[in-house]
């Protein structure tokens, strides 16, 4: 393959990659923040994953940790979200649903990585001959 026909290439991977890890970090920047926004009527009627509370604690803002019900609101849905896991049986859990928080392996994200992989080793055959 000529180096003119491998820019096209090179060029799609390049792209497929950076969709790839710029929609990862804003899953979890969302998911924290789906939380937040869920308390600001003052108490949280979603549910979200353990990681997702979490975040959501550790990126709380220093006024609404003091002045409001924030933390222990979030503390009490994480507790809540934990008893629920832990009284299923083993065996009847089923893996939960991602709902944007970054625990699962995008398939994008491993096209990607593929891809790239694929487009470096073409351009390496390219660049000994």
């Amino acid at each position: 393959m000529s180096p003119r026909g491998l820019r096209p290439l090179l060029a799609v991977t390049a792209l497929l990659a950076a969709l790839a890890f710029s929609g990862t970090g804003q899953a979890k920047a969302s998911c924290a923040s789906a939380v937040l926004d869920d308390w600001r009527d003052g108490h949280i009627t979603g549910t979200y994953s353990v990681a997702c509370y979490q975040t959501a604690l550790a990126q709380l803002p220093e006024d609404l940790r003091i002045y409001s019900s924030a933390e222990s609101d979030i503390k009490r849905a994480l507790l809540s979200r934990t008893q629920v896991a832990l009284a299923a049986p083993a065996k009847a859990q089923k893996p939960p649903r991602s709902n944007g928080s970054g625990d699962a392996v995008s398939p994008l994200l491993v096209l990607a990585i593929a891809g790239a992989i694929l487009a470096l080793t073409g351009s390496a055959f390219a660049l000994v001959r």
